[in-house]
Formats: structure tokens, C-alpha cells, sequence
């Protein structure tokens, strides 16, 4: 096998390690499929999980015929022309059927069918006004769950929490000012610990201590920076935040807090024509992910086992082993419940769109807006013309990302502030 220039464009083939209380096993799979845990486990009748707890680039191969080792047999179709990663500082080298067929030709090996091409798994509904229908559908494929004639009625879903109901509320009026919301935040303890808390972090840079929330009204965030961020705080209050959860997966809190700092800063960087209300881009940030707790409330056990896909197939988008596992998307159900909710429609349409580049119909530029905040958060290319239609250039947005990743360690001190208080 002969090393390649960086450049060709062979099809990768993905390792990954797998292991439980018996040992390790390594699967092979083309990287343009999905590896089928359940598939592995019916086949050695042995309950497995990813060694690696998240890695983009998989593991690198193990030498053939000293573990257990089982490779998707269409691979050995049409014997084209492969990449794998033999050693663990990413080296790739060319690799036919064929050769892997003689590789691992002993005892120890077998070609099986492991994993399904990311063409036949199905995609969430086009238009939102469809998702009640999709899930629907999806959760009667689930025999614990008891169907009724609406979604609210089917799932447990956990109420509002009050001090959402009042934010939600005091938004809606427009002679409400800052002793009004001080007064609603006030009634919650931990929400008033929490906005004081994230006022006072060095990522503001405040000078003097901030003692109250009308100080960090006054002196820091803001009038409708505080009403947004105490709503998304207390929405996020709302549900614990996940212990069988992809591993990888540092921590719920911070992944927020840099999403919505992210979003501020975009915001701030557009040309004004452009910019949505900039509250309204930090809420959206500070939800972006609420999907994610929603799925773990309310389907746990689903949501063990899609963590551990997630794991094994960090080379693709969420949304494939979402669609895989639970049929529908977590942006699908974080949308209908803030709808549910009674969000604001411009929150939960930008969440439910923000994986849609090419969307263009209501709130799309704060959809758009985190689709960029999650591209360049995941070092992935983001398409021209999205950038085009928030009046940004790829310069800009990435030095907005450059100057929020300066300032990790304060964002790691918000974050660890909020989990702190909700401990």
C-alpha cells in the first residue's frame, strides 16, 4: 500500500474501536454510511459501545488478524479504491477490496452488513407545519408510548416553568421597563443568582461588583439582553441536563453560552439593515440546542442509545442518527415545544431552519445566522451564498469566532457558574 497526496479523493474507509466487558472489536465501513450498532450487536450477540468517546476522523486500524475484526461487505464490491488510516497520526494509504479481503482473510475476520449509506436514511419534514405529523408517527413506532390524537397529549411533556410564563408575558408588553422585569426575575432566586452571576463574569468585563439585576441591567447587558437571557436560562432550568449523554459532549451550559456570545457577536458585526433584534439572536444561540434536553426528558432510554451512535459516527451530522434512531430531528421537537411554549415565532423558526442553509422564508436570517455560528464552531465550510444573505463576508465571521474563542476560559467560568446554582 503506498501513501497518498493529502489531495486525492478515494473514498475513506472509517475505523472504529468497539468494546465490552469481554473485550475490543474494530468495525470497517465506507465513511459515506452510518455504522448500525444494533446490526453489530445482533450479529456477535454482544452489547457494545465506542472505545473512542468522540472522533472525527475514527480510530486508527488495528493490525489485521490480532483482534476481532468486521468490515461491511460492500466494500468489496466493484474492488474500488479506498483510503484508510493505518497508523494514530492520521496517515491514510490507498486500499482496494480486494487487499482488505486478503488482509483479513483469517479466523478472526468477517465481512457482514454493518451500516447503511446515509442516502437511505430518511430527512426530517420540509416544512415545520408537518413535524406534529412526523413525530407522531415516529413515537408509534415506540410500543411504550401511548398515542393520542395531538403531540401535546402523547408526550409528558414538563410544564413551563413560571418565571418563563412571566417573561414571556412582560415581553409582549411594550410599557414594560427594567422595574417590571427586575420584579419578575426577582420571584426566582436561582434565575436572579444566575443573570447576576453572568453580568459579573470577566467575559464583560464589568468594572465593580454587580449587585443586583438592576445593575446588570443598567451598567452591563441591557434591558432586552436580561429579558432574553433570563428566559432562556429559566426554559434551560427546566430540564436537567443529560448523565447518558454522548460523552464526548463536554457540557450542555457552555456549549450555549458560546453559541449565544457567538451570535451576539455576529450580530454586532452585520451591517445594521441586516440585524435581527440583537436579544432575540442571543436567545435563539442560548437555545440552539434545547433539542437536546427535550429528547433526553422525554425518551431517556432513546436517548442512551442515541448518544452511543452519535459516538460512533462523529463523522456525520446529528440529524442522520437522529432520523435513524427516533425519525425525527431534535430541531423538529425543540421547535413544536418552544412553539408549544408560545416563543416567539422568530426563535423557534430559526431553530427549526438552522440546518437548512437554503432556507429562505420567514426569520430566515436568524436561522441562517446559526447555521454560521454552528459551521464555524465545527471547523466545517459554510456555503457563500449564506453569508451573502446576512451581509457577511468569511473574513468577518470567522474573526467574530477568533475574538469569542479568546475569551473560552471566561465562557468556561459563566458556564460553570450556571451548573453551580442548578447543582
Amino acid at each position: 500500500m503506498e501513501v497518498l497526496p493529502d489531495h486525492q479523493q478515494n473514498q475513506r474507509i472509517r475505523v472504529v474501536h468497539l468494546a465490552d466487558h469481554s473485550g475490543r472489536l474494530q468495525v470497517l465501513f465506507p465513511e459515506s454510511n452510518m455504522l448500525d450498532i444494533a446490526a453489530v450487536s445482533r450479529i456477535t450477540k454482544r452489547r457494545l459501545e465506542p472505545v473512542a468517546h468522540f472522533h472525527p476522523s475514527g480510530d486508527a486500524l488495528i493490525k489485521p488478524n490480532s483482534v476481532i475484526t468486521i468490515i461491511e461487505n460492500s466494500i468489496l464490491e466493484n474492488d474500488q479504491a479506498f483510503l484508510i488510516c493505518t497508523k494514530t497520526n492520521g496517515q491514510y494509504r490507498e486500499i482496494t477490496g480486494n487487499q482488505l479481503k486478503e488482509l483479513f482473510s483469517g479466523p478472526l475476520n468477517r465481512f457482514e452488513s454493518i451500516s447503511i449509506h446515509t442516502s437511505a436514511i430518511n430527512k426530517p419534514a420540509e416544512n415545520h407545519e408537518n413535524d406534529e405529523e412526523q413525530i407522531l408517527q415516529a413515537l408509534g413506532k415506540f410500543q411504550s408510548i401511548r398515542l393520542k390524537q395531538r403531540l401535546e397529549e402523547t408526550l409528558e411533556v414538563p410544564p413551563l416553568p413560571a418565571s418563563s410564563h412571566r417573561i414571556i408575558k412582560l415581553s409582549s408588553d411594550k410599557s414594560a421597563g427594567t422595574d417590571e422585569l427586575c420584579e419578575v426575575i426577582a420571584l426566582d432566586p436561582s434565575l436572579s443568582a444566575q443573570v447576576v452571576s453572568w453580568a459579573s463574569s470577566p467575559y464583560y468585563g464589568a468594572p465593580g461588583s454587580i449587585e443586583s439585576v438592576e445593575d446588570a441591567i443598567i451598567r452591563v447587558l441591557g434591558f432586552e439582553m436580561v429579558m432574553n437571557l433570563a428566559l432562556g436560562l429559566s426554559m434551560g432550568n427546566a430540564f436537567k441536563t443529560p448523565e447518558e449523554g454522548p460523552r464526548h459532549y463536554e457540557d450542555f451550559w457552555l456549549d450555549s453560552v458560546s453559541n449565544a456570545v457567538l451570535m451576539e457577536s455576529l450580530v454586532k458585526a452585520m451591517p445594521i439593515k441586516n440585524r435581527p433584534k440583537l436579544g432575540h439572536a442571543y436567545l435563539a444561540g442560548l437555545l440552539h440546542n434545547f433539542g437536546f434536553l427535550a429528547i433526553n426528558a422525554i425518551l431517556p432510554p432513546h436517548f442512551s442509545i442515541l448518544s452511543r451512535y452519535q459516538e460512533a459516527n462523529a463523522h456525520l451530522a446529528a440529524e442522520f442518527t437522529e432520523m435513524h434512531i427516533l425519525h425525527f430531528s431534535k430541531e423538529q421537537l425543540a421547535s413544536w415545544l418552544l412553539r408549544y411554549w408560545s416563543l416567539p415565532d422568530n426563535i423557534w423558526m430559526a431553530i427549526r431552519y438552522s440546518k437548512k442553509p437554503h432556507y429562505y422564508g420567514e426569520h430566515a436570517v436568524l436561522a441562517k445566522l446559526l447555521y454560521v455560528t454552528y459551521q464555524l464552531r465545527h471547523e466545517a465550510d459554510i456555503e457563500p451564498e449564506v453569508l451573502n444573505g446576512i451581509g457577511l463576508t468569511l473574513e468577518e465571521a470567522e474573526n467574530c469566532e477568533k475574538e469569542v474563542f479568546k475569551k473560552s476560559a471566561e465562557l468556561h467560568k459563566m458556564a460553570s457558574l450556571i451548573n453551580k446554582i442548578n447543582a
